[in-house]
């Protein structure tokens, strides 16, 4: 026994001995290093993953298939093109509630069986797809179709979504977000444009079950649906699954197309102030019509408003909340559409209402700095690229991310290579392009500016930053006293 304890108390000394020479080495090393200096960071790694394959179903639904055989499981997405802007003139909500109510009940099974097949499966499917191992995969996808293809809209069901969304929409009113919202789209583009119509108490309680029904025929069609399925499965296999799940499923009904007309034209400079009383915080919205999606200009303009408002770092950021703690954030943004429709630019931030205008004049005043007296500099064109792209491969870690990066290629038209491509075309942008898209993409002239506060409190000083006429409106954009 003796023998044994002297055994461990040199093996314990040792072994301590030893861990204060290894701290005692890195302390010496840490002295060396030069703090003042920034490490260099590696070399850009490019992007990589699996190159999208297209194949087509015998009905003509398009098929996009990414092959990720690492680990067994399966991911399938469907893409409906069945927009809210498709929705009856007064029954604004038809397409959120067809969509909804799929996963109700078919004619050959009740929620609660949809339910219970789930969980014998073991992985949930929705009507907007699944992601399960490689052995479930016809079993989900005879789910799907049957949600997809056989729905039977209970009336019981839809009664609780309409009223589920009615509570929701009574919560909106209450939030100052969603009501600057409201204001903008009414003010930029018009009543009764499809843009701004919006889903109210009046238009759900409208919407019948046949409505459902009418909806469901005319768009849930092949012509109008695509598929997109990636991880541990071949094109041809896949291919042959939804065939034997989808191959039944006619053509008819009507292509999806959007007749979009122009935006209104707002009135240059006009503040468009929504009254909420006893507002802790004023909301300031400023809106524009954006480009398009596929705008040759996307790269250059996505770089351009990373420096202007789009990361933690950027103008608006720094100068609202760093610099004069208006605000917890400020932000802007493109809002892209399904081509060849318009988006949107939007910029925000939620401030302190007492500092109302002061941060609606450094807003304005990045908006005009940015296009002209202090256009983009290379470093901060640097950082927006470096931004962009070393956030990327945090977009690609799962099957499902993939998958949904197959959605964003087949539902907006893009070329098949090109989230492989995105990293090399961002670093192609020039400083001269990024500061091109800055003049032609935010101009004040053309911006919408809404401000959501308490009245009393806001609008005197509103005034007399002389940034423009105010009007008082309601949330639909409408002139009040």
């Amino acid at each position: 026994m003796k023998i044994k304890a002297e055994f461990w108390q040199r093996a314990f000394l040792a072994f301590t001995v030893g861990l204060f020479l290894s701290c005692a080495a890195r302390v010496s090393q840490a002295q060396e290093l030069d703090r003042t200096k920034k490490p260099a960071s590696g070399a850009p790694v490019t992007l990589r993953i699996p190159a999208m394959q297209i194949r087509t179903l015998k009905n003509g639904i398009k098929v996009g298939v990414l092959e990720q055989h690492e680990i067994p499981l399966v991911a399938v997405r469907v893409v409906v093109d069945a927009a809210p802007t498709l929705d009856p003139a007064g029954k604004e909500g038809v397409a959120a509630l067809t969509s909804a109510m799929l996963a109700e009940g078919t004619t050959t099974r009740t929620a609660d069986q949809l339910a219970e097949a789930f969980a014998d499966l073991g992985n949930g499917v929705s009507p907007n797809g699944f992601t399960t191992v490689t052995a479930n995969v016809d079993s989900s996808l005879a789910l799907l179709a049957d949600m997809l293809l056989h729905p039977s809209f209970p009336a019981s069901s839809l009664e609780r979504l309409r009223q589920n969304n009615m509570a929701n929409i009574k919560r909106l009113k209450d939030n100052p977000q969603y009501l600057a919202r409201r204001v903008e789209v009414n003010v930029l583009w018009g009543s009764g444009h499809p843009y701004e119509r919006s889903v109210t108490e009046q238009s759900l309680g409208a919407i019948t079950r046949d409505d459902l029904v009418a909806f469901h025929g005319k768009y849930y069609r092949p012509q109008n649906v695509k598929f997109v399925v990636s991880g541990d499965i071949t094109p041809a296999a896949a291919v042959a699954k939804l065939e034997s799940a989808f191959g039944k499923w006619r053509a008819g009904g009507f292509k999806a197309r959007y007749n979009i007309p122009p935006a209104k034209t707002a009135a240059a400079g006009t503040i468009y102030l929504y009254d909420r009383p006893s507002s802790p915080q004023s909301v300031l919205l400023v809106g524009a019509v954006g480009p398009t999606r596929t705008s040759p200009d996307y790269y250059a303009i996505d770089l351009m408003n990373t420096a202007l408002g789009g990361a933690f770092s950027s103008r608006l950021n720094l100068n609202l909340r760093e610099k004069h703690s208006f605000t917890y954030g400020a932000n802007s943004g493109f809002q892209y559409r399904m081509p060849p429709q318009p988006g949107e630019f939007i910029a925000s931030s939620a401030v302190a209402t007492a500092k109302t205008d002061s941060a609606l004049v450094e807003m304005m005043h990045e908006f005009r700095d940015v296009r002209g007296a202090r256009p983009l500099t290379a470093d901060e064109l640097t950082f927006a690229k470096s931004t962009e792209t070393k956030s990327l491969p945090m977009n690609f870690e799962t099957i499902d991310e993939i998958a949904n990066a197959g959605v964003t290629i087949l539902r907006d038209g893009l070329p098949l290579s090109y989230f492989n491509t995105i990293s090399a075309r961002m670093r192609g942008v020039t400083l001269a392009q990024a500061n091109a898209a800055a003049k032609k993409y935010i101009d004040p002239s053309k911006l919408v500016i809404v401000v959501v506060g308490d009245r009393k409190e806001i609008e005197p000083s509103l005034r007399a930053a002389k940034l423009g006429p105010v009007v008082v409106v309601d949330e639909n954009g409408q002139p009040v006293k």
